[in-house]
């Protein structure tokens, strides 16, 4: 170009998508190829895979079945396993791959002693015997291993021990073909809570997530409690995530839970028509605001226009009335019915609910309602029968 400057211009021709034509192991003795390629998420290309991209070769995803071998292997005793190799070779006419995983199996290994090396001052470890899901005499299980570490840490945690550290340590013995296990667990305090921090909710009030805690400041740290109150606030449905953490305090016994949400959409809004063979034509809108204000609070408006009938809702619904685990509310309703082709008169019904519900337990909850209805029949046809006339 002028003034001494040049265009450049890259031309790609990607050509089509290279996939996976095969996946072969070398070094596998106790597990066949089949069993082996179904733990793995790379997959061998075949037609009924149009939809999936995994008969694809990702390098990345390459990487990624390493690990499931070795986590597939340790789950089953093979303590030693390696992944040596795994090599994708491109075919001559550059159209497939060839996957080849070179492993080595090593031998399977039993549990041998189990123990618990505890360092918690006037602690009896012995409570957590339970906890652990591997006996003297089973295959060893990486995966029961950090079964066990999580069942102590959540028994610890229900005992106050907030930030216990619970570390495997593994000891093989290749001659017996064993693996002593030692379960160390660091010196933690007792904690108690010192205050529940709550960020991210913009709309929703502090309180209508309080509320929903097991536990409030001053109380001791309870794991299990800790993470109930987070499936609470989950099961609200006013968040797309929730996250629930425990953090040191301003002392060794104190702990801070921070609790991190994000908000979603928690109106509803319904249009709709169509015909019915029972009422006509019809035309059908419904709003509905599950968190109203931010308070937690549930209204709904409804309404129903048809050739034969008309219906008119309004509900709402209070689920900590006065402060407690006390839901209250109301339902109004408006019917108006034409059945002279059915039944030769009209009908409206008019009418409402107020409903109260409390806990009897942790899973039952008890709701008592008082209905009245008012059901009014009017226009009978002078020729409607003496059953319908009476």
């Amino acid at each position: 170009l002028d003034q001494n400057r040049v265009n450049l211009v890259f031309e790609i021709d990607e050509g089509p998508v290279t996939k996976v034509e095969s996946i072969r192991f070398v070094g596998n003795k106790r597990f066949d190829d089949d069993l082996l390629r179904s733990e793995i998420t790379t997959k061998e290309s075949r037609w009924y895979r149009f939809i999936s991209a995994n008969d694809r070769y990702d390098p990345d995803r390459l990487a990624f079945d390493e690990e499931l071998l070795r986590r597939f292997y340790l789950s089953r005793g093979y303590a030693d396993f390696q992944v040596i190799s795994a090599i994708a070779e491109l075919s001559k006419n550059r159209k497939d791959f060839f996957v080849t995983f070179t492993v080595e199996e090593g031998q399977r290994y039993k549990v041998g002693e189990v123990a618990i090396d505890s360092r918690l001052r006037d602690f009896d470890a012995s409570v957590l015997r339970d906890e652990i899901t591997l006996s003297s005499g089973d295959w060893y299980n990486a995966n029961e291993v950090e079964t066990s570490v999580d069942n102590m840490v959540n028994a610890l945690g229900d005992l106050q021990y907030a930030f216990v550290n619970v570390r495997p340590r593994t000891e093989r013995n290749r001659q017996a073909q064993t693996i002593d296990l030692a379960f160390e667990i660091s010196e933690s305090p007792r904690v108690f809570v010192e205050r529940i921090d709550i960020t991210g909710n913009v709309r929703t009030l502090d309180k209508v997530i309080r509320r929903e805690f097991e536990l409030v400041e001053g109380d001791p740290f309870i794991r299990s409690k800790l993470q109930e109150s987070e499936q609470n606030i989950r099961d609200l449905n006013f968040f797309e995530e929730v996250e629930v953490n425990a953090r040191p305090g301003s002392a060794p016994d104190k702990s801070v839970v921070e609790v991190d949400v994000a908000e979603k959409s928690t109106g509803e809004l319904s249009v709709g028509a169509g015909f019915s063979t029972s009422d006509g034509p019809l035309a059908d809108f419904r709003i509905r605001e599950r968190n109203l204000l931010g308070k937690g609070q549930d209204l709904l408006l409804a309404a129903t226009v048809a050739g034969e009938r008309t219906e008119f809702d309004l509900s709402f619904t209070e689920p900590y009335f006065l402060n407690r685990d006390l839901s209250a509310g109301f339902d109004l309703f408006h019917i108006t019915r034409d059945l002279q082709d059915e039944a030769s008169f009209d009908q409206r019904r008019t009418g409402g609910a107020l409903r109260i519900g409390y806990p009897l337990s942790e899973r039952w909850r008890q709701t008592l309602r008082y209905r009245y209805e008012r059901n009014d029949i009017r226009d009978v046809a002078d020729d409607a029968s003496l059953f319908i006339s009476e």
